[in-house]
């Protein structure tokens, strides 16, 4: 074979060798066989299994970052930042330690229910590592910071690398199923107060271990027929109604057909076949991630469409 035809065979393999690459990104395998399922993978990166966040019992606030280096022109701390621990070697903190750095944000109450108090969202804000050691005090570094910045007075608890699990082979998600019957809940809130929520977006939903759930469980996120979020107001219907024809104002007919006009639309085929009835509208798949007793952590692995805050979960 000629060093051109060599060349050649080279530029093809490379070739197809990016387009396996391509084609295999997400996740979502797009080979020539369009019912082929994916590969597995992993649902999310170290940093989400740092900044997911959770809501549960509110942390004790007794390990904190109380000073920085930089406190006299700087309030807000990030990534390689010195900061200063109020507790030292009094509370048996070692030098080489890890913590997570965490902030109680408040009160997380159920969308049913609001008198129901399910927890607090604790913000988790990053890593810190612990570089010298006193008696009442200690100094760390900020190794990796979250979305945000670290402020005096967060909360450091021991980190601990929590398992990352993986998603499952699957085929194409289909837009409507028949309920699984077993536990039901909510998206309660999703990371950064984000309404409108795509794949990959972490969400909280409010069913827990009390429920039977844990790490590795798919969700089904879906929504009743004819429950889309979509905003009607008042003067939608302002706009007088189109006419091609001569209508008489007189008999008030329109285009001649007055006879065979009719009112009768939604409302009365809604009342005759109840849409609960007829088959639901699935929105994507939750796999979760960690779990207290009544709420869980998720990511969205994949959706049909925008999920939104309040859109139903059901255990697969």
């Amino acid at each position: 074979m000629s060093r051109t035809s060599l060349r050649l065979a080279s530029v093809l393999s490379m070739t197809g060798l990016a387009l396996t690459a391509l084609v295999t990104v997400g996740g979502f395998a797009e080979a020539q066989n369009p019912a082929e399922t994916t590969v597995p993978r992993s649902v999310m990166s170290e940093a989400m299994r740092v900044c997911a966040g959770y809501i549960g019992a509110e942390v004790p606030e007794d390990l904190q970052i109380v000073g920085s280096e930089k406190e006299a022109y700087v309030r807000e701390f990030s990534q390689g930042d010195l900061v200063y621990i109020n507790r030292g070697r009094d509370a048996n903190l070692q030098t080489g330690a890890e913590y997570q750095i965490i902030r109680n944000i408040g009160p997380v109450r159920d969308l049913q229910d609001r008198q129901r108090v399910l927890g607090t969202l604790v913000q988790e804000l990053g890593v810190l590592r612990i570089t010298e050691v006193r008696d009442t005090s200690s100094t760390g570094e900020i190794t990796l910071i979250c979305t945000g910045t670290v402020n005096l007075g967060d909360v450091l608890i021991p980190y601990e690398r929590r398992p990352i699990p993986k998603v499952r082979t699957y085929r194409p998600l289909s837009v409507v199923g028949a309920p699984t019957g077993r536990a039901t809940g909510q998206i309660l809130a999703s990371q950064m107060s984000r309404e409108q929520l795509v794949r990959n977006d972490v969400v909280y939903v409010n069913i827990g271990a009390d429920n039977g759930i844990k790490v590795g469980d798919y969700l089904t996120v879906y929504r009743p027929l004819a429950s889309d979020p979509v905003s009607r107001f008042r003067d939608d219907r302002v706009g007088q109604r189109r006419s091609n024809g001569f209508p008489s104002d007189r008999f008030r007919t329109r285009d001649n057909s007055s006879i065979a006009s009719s009112n009768k639309g939604y409302p009365q085929v809604a009342e005759r076949t109840p849409r609960s009835e007829l088959p639901r509208t699935l929105v994507g798949e939750i796999i979760i991630i960690r779990t207290e007793a009544n709420t869980a952590v998720g990511v969205l692995t994949r959706t049909t469409r925008e999920a939104v805050i309040g859109d139903r979960v059901e255990l697969q």
